[in-house]
């Protein structure tokens, strides 16, 4: 089978290089054509980390465009800057290329709606790199929730604690540039919520504040480090996300759904196992472990092949956009924000 050849726009940041890992490592029916960072020194450490892993020559570019032109590729995998995706993205498919970028999809919707355009008028595939949606116990409940076991929804929440971004330099610390942190890291949450709710948020309060880390590496930083965040559905539901990042290091996530006739729990203290709990006092322990369609990589892959779309769709990128969006206003403006004053 023919190999899909994916070159890679960012390639010294954080995420194309996993605590020592690469991206697409581990992929089938794909080639790393061509790496692309613009700077030198990230550029060259990450060539070195590719050839290691992959086993053969990778060509190196500074300027993205030049690479779109002259790196004989099929595909990119966009990792630039959250404010850039666009940029990054339309350029390619101009050149002809499939892209999978990086979450958040963009900063304004306006924004992430020139990326779908763009995609639809050179009839190429825009994946969203959401990770955690290919987790196949978030789709098992799904299937519990879609069952009606545990009767109509009322409310979702979920708890994220972990230790601070104090690693990660330069853009993220800019919220002009990176979209807030809720932006950054919570658009995931939002997309598994979208997909258990199967609503659209209305209204959205949040409080947030900066606690530590105020001034990291000697420059003022507006990222916010704790947050609460509320929202309400078109489907009476409610949402709810508590995060702190200023916690110790050990990474703590939990997920909850309380329903009419039952609720369902998991978190990573257990391995995050699917906890069932019934208003007759009936309880029971659901395993669900591993990824559907291989994982984000290989259906990127695959669809490229196959000519069908990401298991996270254009609709799915874009809508997981809303409530952060919501929340970041909320906080600066200390009011409850509309969805539909979004643009």
């Amino acid at each position: 089978m023919k190999k899909v050849k994916i070159g890679i726009v960012g390639a010294g940041g954080q995420r194309c290089c996993y605590h020592g890992g690469c991206i697409f490592a581990g992929t089938e029916n794909v080639e790393i054509g061509a790496l692309c960072d613009n700077k030198a020194e990230r550029l060259e450490h990450a060539r070195g980390m590719y050839e290691k892993k992959f086993g053969y020559k990778i060509n190196t570019y500074l300027d993205y465009n030049e690479m779109y032109r002259k790196g004989g590729l099929d595909a990119v995998y966009v990792s630039g800057p959250n404010y850039l995706h666009k940029a990054m993205t339309v350029s390619a498919f101009e050149a002809g290329l499939h892209v999978l970028c990086e979450k958040p999809m963009e900063l304004t919707l306006a924004n992430a709606d020139e990326m779908i355009n763009a995609a639809n008028k050179n009839k190429k595939i825009l994946g969203l790199a959401m990770q955690m949606h290919y987790r196949r116990r978030y789709h098992r409940i799904r299937e519990i929730i879609e069952s009606g076991i545990i009767g109509k929804i009322a409310q979702v929440w979920c708890y994220e604690y972990r230790g601070t971004f104090i690693e990660m330099k330069d853009w993220v610390w800019d919220s002009e540039k990176s979209g807030g942190a809720i932006h950054e890291k919570n658009c995931h949450h939002y997309d598994i919520m979208d997909m258990w709710i199967k609503s659209n948020p209305t209204t959205v309060y949040a409080s947030g504040n900066i606690m530590k880390h105020k001034n990291p590496y000697g420059q003022k930083s507006d990222i916010l480090d704790n947050a609460f965040i509320i929202n309400d559905y078109e489907n009476g539901t409610r949402g709810m996300i508590n995060i702190c990042f200023l916690a110790n290091k050990e990474h703590y996530r939990e997920f909850g759904i309380h329903g009419t006739e039952g609720k369902i729990f998991f978190s990573t203290v257990d391995d995050e196992k699917i906890h069932i709990a019934y208003n007759n006092g009936d309880k029971e322990i659901i395993e669900a472990p591993g990824d559907l369609r291989g994982g984000m990589c290989q259906d990127f892959v695959d669809c490229i092949i196959e000519g069908k779309e990401p298991l996270v769709s254009q609709k799915m990128g874009r809508k997981s956009l809303l409530v952060p969006m919501a929340a970041e206003i909320s906080i600066k403006e200390k009011r409850v924000v509309h969805v539909n004053e979004l643009k």
